[in-house]
């Protein structure tokens, strides 16, 4: 069972996103940003909660194209 967050942890998760999709140059409001957003999120529910640390902590993202096909536009 997940706890529910309280507003100071949203502020700290909001933050880490904001750090992390500055740093790979994606929209936070993107597909990209919430892929971020879901995995940083299930970091914290596992229990690493420091904000610096959810900011560095190495996460599996796959920026562009699926299966790595470009597009011609």
């Amino acid at each position: 069972m997940f706890e529910v967050l309280d507003s100071d942890d949203l502020e700290k998760l909001s933050r880490a996103i904001d750090a992390r999709c500055r740093e790979l140059s994606i929209r936070p409001d993107s597909i990209d940003g919430l892929m971020v957003a879901s995995q940083l999120l299930g970091l914290f529910q596992s229990g690493l909660t420091d904000e610096t640390a959810l900011s560095t902590h190495p996460i599996a993202l796959h920026i562009g194209p699926p299966n790595g096909r470009r597009t011609n536009t």
